[in-house]
Parts: structure tokens; C-alpha cells; sequence
């Protein structure tokens, strides 16, 4: 069952292009409907109950407090001290983030009426591992993620300690990786709406913001991490997940064993052959020879050259490193 949102506001304009834009997304896990006055929201609210009302603060009344609604968020025109002690979003910002903020009020609140989303269990796990993790393992990694998501919903998730994303995006995201495994100690059932509030979007891949801290997650269990995984693979969201295994994961072999098909990005130096060939005889000593099947080395053609650049992993789609990560998960072309 679908949870309701209400939006309450006189601005006829604003709320039907917000009630418009939320009911154009997909996999929200509520509908909204949009109130211009107060006659209209009363008589809904005789025969209905919102789990969500959106109310410009101008238009509160104690008497909401006594209607069926699990909880009322002010919409506010002035980000400040007057509302620190209630829910409240800014409203004249992009609708995006409004979406964002909403599902985070959501997940608070611990609903669960996810039941729309239809379960997939053929989520595909593509893993990008090297034992020398350098910064070609993410540019490539986050390639392969974008190629697959043109032909599929795709999530990216990176496990490294240092990324820079936040940096490399100009970004101050909203949520990252450890809010996300935050929620998912706390109640699975909110890691799908919490999961739609901390994304982001780059061509049509989605990823989840790295750990900004890192020891938040470092002594994270392996098998909680392959938890999440299996809980978000449960939403039915997402036909692959590609997973950038960095050094907040404790346990490699069994993140490995857990992913369909593991990429090593390789490089043409001595050194590396023989730090990889080294895992490889760890995996054999470790009897782990269904894990070695998985297991594909690969030489991207990776440029760094213009990295500073703000478009830089977007522009890999269409870059060298686009053509050979397509023929990579395709199976063809010279490896």
C-alpha cells in the first residue's frame, strides 16, 4: 500500500507543480496529492488519513495536530532558529531536494508500505577489486556502472576510504553511505526510502555518496555489508549493482564470493602482475576456486590527464574508457 503526501499550500502553481513532480518519480513509495484550501483538506481528511502533510507554516492550525495525519512538515520561506525545534523544509528550492528531505522525514518515521515495489531476485552484482587500489579502479568502476545503466537500473556503491567525491562534485550531499547502513541497522525496512533520499544521479547511473568518514564503517562486519546489499537487491530497484571494494571491507574472499562477476583492473608493470598474481595464489591456497571463475583482469584505458575537470568521470561514457568498458561487460573485444 502506497502512503499519502499531502501538500497544503495557497500557491495554487506551487503545489500542483510539486504534487506533479513527486507523482512523476519513480518508486516513491507515496502519492501526492496537493490541497489549495482549507475546506478542501478538511473534507478529505474525514475519510482519509496522510501520513505525510506538507503545510505552508502560514497556513498551520493546532487543529491538524487532532486530524488523522503521522506527521506535519512546515514548508518555511526563511531558513532559520524559529523552526529548529519542528520538521521543516525550505521551500523555494529545487524540487530534488525537497524529495530528499521528505524521504528522510519519511524514514523516520519507520512506515513501511514498500509493498508496491516488486521484488527482482536477479540483481546483478558486478565487483571492481585490485589488490594495488589506485584512483583508475574508481574512474573504471564508475564507467562500467554508467555503460551499465544504459541498458539497465543501475547502482553504484563505493567501499573506499578516501574518495573525494564531495570534492570532486562540489557537493555537500545530504546523506552518504554510513546514513545509509545507519538506517539499515536500525529497521531494513527503510533502507529503500532512505536509499532514494541520500542518491544521486550521473547520466542514468545512480550511486550512493561515499563514506566521508571512514571510521564510521571500519569495523564493519563483511557479512553486514553483504546484508545490505541482499536487503537492497530486495526493493527491487536495481537490475545491477556495481561495487568499488575498497579498505573499509574486512574481509575480501567473502565479498567476492558474493558478487557474480569480479573486474581486477591491471596495469603493465611488474609490480602490479605480482601483487595481483599474488591474490590469485592466495585465492588457491584458500581453496576459493570458484571465486578465481569470476575473476577477469582487465587493462582500461584511463587517462587522468584532465581529471580536475567537474565532468570528468560523466565524460568516460563517451570516452575510450566508454567503448572498452562496453565491450568488457558485453564479453567481446580484446581484453
Amino acid at each position: 500500500m502506497t502512503a499519502t503526501l499531502a501538500i497544503y499550500d495557497l500557491d495554487e502553481v506551487y503545489a500542483n507543480s510539486l504534487m506533479k513532480y513527486i507523482n512523476q518519480k519513480q518508486n516513491m513509495p507515496f502519492k501526492a496529492t496537493a490541497f489549495t484550501n482549507k475546506e478542501a483538506l478538511e473534507e478529505y481528511l474525514q475519510d482519509n488519513h496522510i501520513d505525510i502533510l506538507l503545510v505552508d507554516y502560514n497556513l498551520y492550525d493546532e487543529y491538524l495536530e487532532l486530524e488523522d495525519v503521522s506527521k506535519i512538515i512546515f514548508l518555511v520561506e526563511d531558513d532559520c532558529q524559529q523552526f529548529k525545534d519542528y520538521s521543516y523544509i525550505y521551500k523555494f528550492q529545487s524540487s530534488e531536494n525537497i524529495i530528499r528531505k521528505i524521504l528522510d522525514y519519511f524514514a523516520e518515521l519507520n512506515i513501511s508500505k514498500t509493498g508496491s515495489i516488486v521484488k527482482r531476485n536477479g540483481t546483478k552484482i558486478v565487483g571492481v577489486y585490485s589488490p594495488i587500489k589506485k584512483p583508475e579502479q574508481t574512474v573504471f568502476a564508475f564507467t562500467v556502472g554508467q555503460v551499465l545503466a544504459e541498458s539497465g537500473s543501475t547502482l553504484y556503491i563505493n567501499m573506499d576510504e578516501f574518495t573525494a567525491f564531495d570534492k570532486i562534485y562540489h557537493q555537500n550531499y545530504q546523506g552518504d553511505l554510513s546514513d545509509l547502513m545507519y538506517y539499515f541497522k536500525q529497521n531494513k525496512d527503510t533502507v529503500a526510502i532512505k536509499l532514494k533520499a541520500i542518491v544521486n544521479t550521473v547520466n542514468t547511473l545512480d550511486y550512493v555518496p561515499p563514506l566521508k568518514y571512514s571510521r564510521d564503517l571500519r569495523t564493519m562486519e563483511t557479512t553486514k555489508w553483504i546484508e545490505l546489499l541482499e536487503t537492497i537487491m530486495a526493493t527491487g530497484m536495481y537490475e545491477n549493482i556495481v561495487i568499488d571494494i575498497g579498505n573499509v571491507v574486512e574481509d575480501i574472499t567473502s565479498l567476492i564470493e558474493f558478487c557474480d562477476k569480479i573486474y581486477v583492473p591491471m596495469e603493465n608493470s611488474y609490480m602490479y602482475k605480482m601483487k595481483v598474481g599474488e591474490f590469485e595464489e592466495f585465492l588457491l591456497r584458500s581453496e576459493a576456486l570458484e571465486l578465481i571463475d569470476k575473476i577477469e583482469q582487465v587493462t582500461p584505458p584511463i587517462d587522468l590527464v584532465d581529471i580536475e575537470d567537474d565532468n570528468f568521470l560523466e565524460r568516460q561514457l563517451w570516452s575510450n574508457l566508454g567503448d572498452y568498458s562496453r565491450q568488457v561487460v558485453g564479453g567481446g573485444g580484446n581484453r
